[in-house]
């Protein structure tokens, strides 16, 4: 029986999705055809932006097909409990997925059942194809007693999924979209700009540095630098892909505001963003130090037809900052 497949397209984009989630390839990569398979793993790659594996099948024919399976990135991996050592090479496994548009032996993999009768999820908000839910492998993340830690604002949070559908854009920014090269951006590996980069489910740190506040995006590996001592860029500062962020503490919340960012796209199925679009985020935490709301305002008139406002919340695990490390296809 083929379940639907609920995804958040974490480290993939694609048009047929409202979740602006994480970013490298492409579900438009593959189709809307779900199958199982059944073989031998070949090779396990436990790499960003995803993990990828070898599966050696059989046909009807009785001829040996060399398959090439994708996941997600190690962090929603290992969130949902699927580390590294459950994958060994020469494992017999059945695997659950879509297939390829692009490559007759290509898959984008959701489900695998392992030799030892439990199945590990492979893409984020996947559910139980081939078990029960006493067999599917999962983590119960414990939140962080941040009250007692007195911490404030200052340490790691993981962020929740993110809703981009509802925003005001224009009919000439949903139309450039169209032409968005979805293939030369999943070869790439490039590290993204602002404000995409604020919006990934991967965790992120603020640094408390005196005359500026770090913040630190595992994804990519990006580091940004907020002015606390500055009202406005100074003369002169060039574009850059993160821009030039001031903040300021107001009525308890750290208001942020980023101007001079070159980055091209405000989101990653190719939505454009203009060089003169003025970002302003607003993150505000909770009594008890478990939750920060984060709410982002976008104004540029070509790709909005107002200010778009995003809203979402980050909660505090406990993660830490690993190395994103992406490696490019």
């Amino acid at each position: 029986m083929h379940r639907s497949l609920g995804y958040s397209l974490l480290g993939v984009c694609a048009l047929l999705t409202p979740l602006f989630a994480l970013a490298h390839h492409s579900v438009a990569f593959y189709s809307n055809d779900k199958t199982e398979l059944a073989g031998k793993i070949t090779n396990v790659d436990w790499r960003n932006p995803h993990i990828q594996f070898g599966l050696q099948t059989v046909g009807a024919d009785g001829k040996e097909v060399a398959w090439k399976l994708e996941s997600s990135a190690i962090f929603l991996r290992e969130k949902d409990g699927v580390t590294r050592d459950l994958f060994q090479v020469g494992d017999e496994v059945k695997v659950f997925g879509r297939l390829s548009s692009h490559d007759s032996t290509a898959m984008l993999v959701t489900n695998m059942l392992l030799p030892d009768g439990r199945e590990a999820p492979l893409w984020p908000n996947s559910t139980a194809h081939f078990v029960g839910p006493d067999k599917w492998i999962t983590a119960h993340a414990e939140l962080a007693d941040a009250a007692a830690e007195n911490r404030g604002i200052f340490r790691v949070w993981r962020p929740n999924e993110t809703s981009l559908a509802a925003l005001p854009y224009t009919d000439a920014a949903i139309a450039a979209r169209r032409s968005f090269d979805l293939l030369a951006a999943a070869a790439r590996c490039e590290p993204e700009g602002m404000p995409r980069i604020m919006l990934t489910l991967f965790p992120y740190e603020f640094v408390d540095r005196g005359t500026d506040i770090l913040v630190r995006a595992q994804i990519y590996d990006t580091e940004r630098v907020i002015h606390m001592d500055r009202t406005a860029p100074p003369p002169g500062e060039p574009r850059s892909k993160l821009g030039y962020s001031v903040g300021e503490w107001r009525d308890g919340a750290l208001v942020i505001q980023t101007r001079l960012a070159n980055w091209p796209y405000f989101d990653q199925i190719g939505t454009p963003i203009g060089p003169d679009a003025t970002f302003t985020e607003r993150y505000k935490l909770s009594a008890d130090q478990r939750r920060l709301d984060l709410e982002l305002t976008v104004v540029d008139a070509a790709t909005f037809k107002a200010p778009a406002v995003v809203k979402t919340s980050w909660l505090a695990y406990g993660d830490t900052i690993e190395r994103y490390d992406c490696r490019a296809r």
